[in-house]
Order: structure tokens, then sequence, then C-alpha cells
């Protein structure tokens, strides 16, 4: 039992490292700042489905702590602890319940996460940019964003299940 549960760590751990250099990157080069926060969501996907539960919650955790002790940008740290990195587990959360409540559900906490990140963003790290604002285009944008996030995060989640899951062959590796 004990082995099982230090592969679990192992894989979280080097994940959460995975994902640290994702948005290591996001912040280094500036204009992959929003786009590295989402790439480095797919880790919890992967540690989702192979592991469960509270697996992901440590990766997001650790993750968000290092990205934004570590990061010299710390706008992609911001992104990924209130939006890209909770929002797959909130998602499976949330898609258990029925398909308007869930819609609902995912928009409200999108929308609170959006405001408060412009907030922090703003007034606790100074990160004066512009396009980022309390205006009704980011809010719509933001919301549209979230739309097809949703939508392209359900057919990743489907391709490695069928398809890329095998290949990495961490289905066995967990099971004794």
């Amino acid at each position: 039992m004990k082995m099982k549960k230090s592969k679990k760590i192992a894989l979280s751990a080097i994940l959460s490292a995975l994902s640290v250099l994702i948005l290591f990157a996001g912040a280094v080069i500036d204009v992959l700042s929003m786009t590295a926060a989402a790439f480095a969501s797919l880790f919890i996907i992967i540690i989702m489905i192979e592991v469960g539960m509270p697996y992901p919650v440590l990766v997001w955790g650790v993750t968000s702590a290092l990205s934004l002790i570590l990061l010299p940008n710390k706008l992609p740290a911001i992104m990924y602890f209130l939006i890209c990195g909770i929002y797959p587990i909130l998602k499976a959360q949330f898609e258990r319940l029925h398909y308007v409540v869930s819609w609902v559900l995912k928009l409200s906490v999108f929308n609170i996460s959006l405001l408060l990140m412009i907030t922090i963003s703003k007034y606790i790290f100074y990160l004066n940019d512009s396009s980022f604002d309390f205006t009704i285009p980011v809010i719509v944008i933001g919301n549209l964003a979230l739309i097809l996030y949703d939508i392209a995060m359900s057919k990743i989640i489907l391709l490695y299940i069928v398809k890329m899951r095998k290949h990495l062959g961490l289905k066995n590796y967990f099971e004794y």
C-alpha cells in the first residue's frame, strides 16, 4: 500500500514541477501567459484521471504556491491559481449535476475568479495592464473564452482517455 501511495506522490510532484516550468515559460514570454496557465491545467486532468482525489488539489496548491513565489511575472501564476488550475477539479464536480446547473456554477465561479484576478493583479501585485480591467468587454470575452476552454478541455479529456492513456502506460502504473 505504501508503494502505491509513494507512486501517487511521485507523479504528483513530477506534474507539479512540469506545471511550474510551463508557467515559468509563460512568465518569461509575456504573450504566452494565458496559454501557459491553460496548458499547465492539463496536468491536473491527468492526475485526476490516473490517481483521483485529493492529489489534484495538492498538485494545484503546490504549483500555485511555487509559481506565486518563483515566477518573475505573477500574471500566469495568478491566472493558474484562481482560474485554470482549479477549473478541472470544479468541472468534474459540477458536471455531476444537471447540465444547466453545471453551466450556471461554472460561469459564476469563473466570474468571481476573474474579478478576484483583476483585483489581485492591480491592487496587490501592481500589474498595471490596461487590457485587464473591470470592463464589459473583458468580462464578455472572458466568459466566451471559458466556454471554449471548457469545450476544449472536454475534448482533451476524451482524447487522453481513448488514445493517449495506453501510450503513456500510467493506467497500470498504480495497480499491483
